[in-house]
């Protein structure tokens, strides 16, 4: 059964080491392997209304969290400025990658995270995710930093692709707004 406080130990170990990202890629896609028992760890987490309210686990090193994401949401594109290790234990994440290209946006590519993988992004990675299935999609989150305060982080709004410094509230407004679209959207 998936230990929470022992895979919390296991990353912290892992940073450490030469290699911290591909450890934990392989912590990771080891905890993965046990959807009941992250479900059951991260329930405590799984109605959070905020990113701060669905951590697991923050230092200035390491931050664990247990990702919801509801049917119909989608984010605005976004930076993390460190590498983070991403584990579907349910349902499937979708991912439009991009990078800048003269000051502006670019599309580079799109792959779709389903439950069992699992995808390692450095840290300079630019992508949004959706969840465009009527489930929700689960999966557990490891960054290589402090997500909440790290610094230049960057998003893009949504309605003009202009970049923006990255702020958690904003972002959740974005998000919401995004996801009234995608409602509306999939009515028609």
């Amino acid at each position: 059964m998936f230990d929470l406080k022992q895979f919390i130990a296991d990353c912290e170990d892992a940073l450490q080491q030469t290699e911290p990202l591909q450890l934990v890629k392989g912590l990771v896609k080891q905890a993965i392997a046990d959807p009941g028992g992250l479900k059951a760890a991260f329930e405590p987490t799984a109605r959070a209304k905020s990113l701060i309210d669905s951590l697991a686990f923050n230092s200035d090193q390491l931050t664990i969290l247990g990702a919801t994401t509801p049917p119909g949401m989608r984010t605005p594109v976004h930076d993390h400025q460190m590498w983070v290790v991403i584990g579907v234990y349910e349902g499937e994440e979708p991912n439009e990658f991009f990078s800048v290209e003269d000051g502006l946006l670019e599309k580079k590519g799109h792959r779709i995270v389903k439950a069992g993988e699992v995808v390692a992004l450095n840290k300079n990675a630019i992508h949004a995710i959706s969840n465009p299935l009527t489930t929700k999609c689960r999966a557990i989150h490891v960054y290589g930093g402090d997500i909440v305060n790290q610094p230049n982080r960057s998003m893009w709004n949504p309605n003009t692709m202009v970049r923006e410094p990255y702020d958690i509230r904003k972002l959740s407004a974005y998000i919401k707004e995004m996801g009234r679209e995608a409602t509306s959207e999939s009515v028609f």
